[in-house]
């Protein structure tokens, strides 16, 4: 972040992978942080870097993602001035252990969300 802050030749935009805003989720898919830890270094970024452009990664319907779950994504995604997002429904893969979860969130709510 200070590097890009500091930096003229450095384009001022950073791809922040987010995955869900919720924390159960994040634990479910083996995630090294949490919400709140995310949104820290979103916040310091957005501070320290003036016209940031802001991407982030986004994974709906992951197994065990209820209707609250998606709405904490929903709420975090909303609090930032992200310049796009890359959202894509979860499928199974093969060798993951998310492969081994039951897929419980039907592909109409993950193709809406």
């Amino acid at each position: 972040i200070r590097l890009i802050a500091e930096t003229e030749k450095l384009c001022s935009h950073l791809h922040i992978p987010l995955q869900s805003g919720d924390n159960e989720i994040l634990r479910r898919m083996h995630r090294n942080y949490n919400s709140e830890q995310y949104k820290d270094v979103v916040r310091r970024a957005i501070n320290a870097i003036p016209n940031l452009g802001l991407g982030a990664d986004i994974i709906v319907g992951f197994p065990g993602e209820t209707d609250t779950a998606f709405e904490n994504t929903h709420k975090l995604i909303k609090e930032f001035p992200f310049s796009y997002l890359h959202v894509f429904s979860y499928s199974p893969r093969r060798g993951t252990e998310a492969n081994e979860y039951k897929d419980d969130v039907p592909g109409n709510i993950k193709k809406e969300r």
